[in-house]
């Protein structure tokens, strides 16, 4: 079995907007595709999706609250608080 190394990016390309935002989101920078979780501070995963450049997350089914944004590359993770008003 192939074991994969992430590294985890702080300070990188990758935005999402709007934040704080009440319907949806988008993740800008990424090139290709991405694999993108949203999780509560519990780290209950709520959402799970791939997606390209610049495509709507909706966040209708999440309450209001903070939750971490996973964006998951080929290369690396990225994690950005996200708050739903």
């Amino acid at each position: 079995m192939k074991s994969t190394v992430y590294q985890t990016i702080n300070n990188s390309s990758i935005s999402i907007h709007p934040n704080p935002t009440s319907e949806y989101f988008q993740v800008n920078g990424i090139e290709g595709t991405a694999m993108v979780t949203v999780s509560d501070l519990n780290c209950v995963v709520s959402i799970k999706k791939q997606i390209t450049d610049g495509e709507s997350i909706s966040l209708s089914l999440l309450r209001k609250g903070v939750y971490i944004a996973k964006i998951i590359t080929s290369n690396y993770i990225v994690e950005k608080k996200l708050i739903k008003i």
